[in-house]
């Protein structure tokens, strides 16, 4: 199985938005419904990663299997998204794409990265913790970080033990 990861553009975004649904149906397994059952990313979160940020997806013989959308955050690349199709999940393609993020961060200057997630879920905090994150408390400058903690704990995500981790590169 070769993974081809490449720049994504606005003719992904159907592609994208479609790929995230099928991912959060692993989240049924956890208990976690809401999450199959919740909004995805929005055309404006999608156009934001493309043009302020980045995004990449993953293709495995030319179909799209998964993507991940990035922009700038109190100076540190954030992980929006990272989505992989149900059933090509546990094949390395996370791995792929979060290499190619942290990859591009580097070569844009940021120092670190961040991501928001469930502490408990085996594919959330434990696998970021496996590639280097550690859960850390965004201090009183990081405005932009603690605004995302607020917007998720008023989406109700809160109440599911989320935490914020960053990966110093």
């Amino acid at each position: 199985m070769t993974i081809t990861i490449r720049r994504a553009s606005h003719d992904d975004v159907p592609v994208m938005q479609a790929l995230e649904h099928d991912a959060a149906q692993a989240f049924r397994a956890v208990g976690y419904d809401f999450c199959a059952n919740g909004p995805v990313r929005t055309l404006e979160e999608h156009e934001r990663g493309l043009t302020q940020g980045v995004t990449f997806v993953a293709e495995i013989g030319g179909d799209t299997v998964g993507f991940i959308m990035m922009w700038p955050v109190d100076g540190h690349g954030h992980i929006t998204e990272v989505s992989v199709a149900e059933r090509f999940q546990q094949r390395g393609i996370g791995r792929a794409l979060i290499k190619a993020v942290e990859d591009w961060v580097r070569e844009q200057g940021f120092s670190s990265v961040t991501l928001t997630t469930f502490r408990d879920i085996p594919w959330n905090a434990p696998f970021y913790s496996s590639l280097g994150y550690e859960a850390f408390s965004p201090g009183e400058d990081e405005h932009d970080l603690l605004a995302i903690q607020a917007e998720e704990a008023g989406s109700g995500y809160a109440a599911q033990s989320r935490i914020t981790m960053r990966k110093v590169l």
